[in-house]
């Protein structure tokens, strides 16, 4: 049986990353590996999880944690790297 690690693996999706989504989509974290997995193709759809993880770091920048928004950032980057966007 997968864990919830081997899907988060599978999908190249960091704790970040993934708390980002869980944040914007309401789903559980494996519901989050799946549909990263189902529209890893679709530029229309990486984008909307791309503003999710945005709406994500504006939540952690107004609690001033300078330090969590910066882990934010690298996973919204690492995400961009690994996604299609156009």
């Amino acid at each position: 049986m997968l864990s919830y690690q081997d899907c988060a693996d599978y999908c190249d999706l960091s704790e970040d990353e993934v708390s980002g989504l869980l944040n914007g989509a309401n789903l559980t974290p494996i519901e989050v590996c799946a549909m990263v997995q189902q529209y890893a193709d679709s530029p229309q759809e990486c984008r909307k999880m791309i503003k999710f993880l945005q709406d994500y770091m504006e939540t952690v920048e107004a609690q001033s944690n300078e330090k969590r928004s910066h882990e934010i950032h690298q996973a919204i980057n690492h995400f961009v790297a690994n996604h299609r966007l156009i």
